[in-house]
């Protein structure tokens, strides 16, 4: 499944989100198969104002985004590429993107969307200039035929807590970033654990530290939650594989609106660890056994500790592959004209 002869020598062109070091992650699977790697960030710059702008309408920064593809592709125009690949694609303009494929007209171009659409309205301007397109959203998918569904990955690095072997710390664990209504579903989620005695790792992350004080001002509840489980530094991926080694269960709660699995889902499954979610789409995938992934309603979350107190590792090493960053760039880069998952 994980071939990497068809990447050996040849030249990639990278554009991605820095984002807690997915980036360097697919890079590395990259170069480790054979392949000469250029990458960039997808945006001109990766401070919280130059991020909100765009995400809040591209066109706001768009001079400055369309410098910065400019200075992408005058730097890069003198190599041949053999693969371009845009994850996102949250940041350029469909006017960048076709002077891009101008400049390198031998080159596949794929895109990978690791956020709905729902929530990067710009991807839908861009589908039809990519040679293919790839999300981890199944409602990308149902509603486009252009694209195809290739979930999230998890990296070589959760092999460590797959095979960690000593006495679990932790009943759970939640790490992530705080958006939408997920603190509040969160709060349900620890009260039913602590209720039943559970210890509980949370680590809570949150992006900018003025719209902290503009949450925590009109919102009690979250100034009261933010006291006790924010940080505004983001975890070492090193931290968060230790802190899920040293516990038997995977805390995920999704956005409201979102099929797709999230990292943290995929990484429990690289992990071995059992996982608790909101995410009702998980019965769809060949992970889900009800012995292994607890799914839970986000208005009235119950954990049972029966489901924490089993001893057998869940996920079997074939479906760990499956799931694995080794797959996930196979799936994009593979030429035989195989499809993704």
């Amino acid at each position: 499944m994980s071939d990497a002869k068809n990447l050996v020598g040849r030249r990639v062109l990278f554009i991605a989100p820095r984002f807690f070091g997915y980036e360097r992650l697919i890079k590395a699977e990259l170069e480790a198969k054979g392949a000469q790697v250029d990458y960039f960030n997808d945006r001109p710059g990766n401070g919280f104002f130059t991020k909100a702008l765009i995400r809040l309408d591209r066109r706001l920064l768009a001079r400055k985004t369309d410098a910065y593809y400019r200075d992408i592709i005058e730097s890069t125009c003198s190599k041949t590429y053999d693969h371009v690949l845009i994850v996102r694609g949250e940041a350029i303009s469909l006017k960048m993107l076709r002077l891009l494929r101008q400049s390198q007209t031998k080159a596949q171009f794929s895109l990978y969307l690791w956020d709905s659409m729902y929530y990067n309205p710009n991807a839908r301007k861009l589908l039809y200039e990519f040679d293919q397109v790839f999300s981890f959203d199944r409602s990308d998918v149902e509603k486009n035929s252009k694209v195809q569904f290739l979930p999230l990955f998890y990296g070589h690095e959760f092999e460590r807590s797959a095979q960690w072997q000593g006495t679990p710390v932790y009943d759970a664990c939640f790490i992530g970033t705080i958006h939408t209504d997920r603190y509040k579903v969160l709060e349900k989620v620890l009260d039913s654990l602590n209720a039943r005695g559970c210890s509980v790792f949370v680590f809570c992350y949150y992006p900018s530290k003025m719209l902290h004080c503009l949450r925590s001002l009109f919102d009690p509840g979250f100034r009261r939650f933010s006291k006790k489980y924010i940080s505004f530094t983001g975890m070492q991926l090193s931290d968060v594989v230790d802190r899920i080694a040293e516990s038997r269960a995977v805390i995920d709660i999704n956005r409201p609106d979102q099929l797709g699995l999230t990292m943290r889902t995929i990484e429990a499954v690289g992990a071995r660890r059992r996982l608790i979610t909101t995410n009702a789409d998980v019965v769809n995938y060949d992970l889900y056994n009800p012995k292994d992934v607890l799914l839970m309603c986000r208005d009235n979350p119950v954990v049972e500790y029966d489901f924490l107190e089993q001893d057998e590792l869940p996920f079997n090493p074939t479906l760990r592959e499956k799931y694995s960053v080794s797959n996930w760039v196979y799936c994009i880069f593979n030429e035989s004209g195989a499809k993704a998952i």
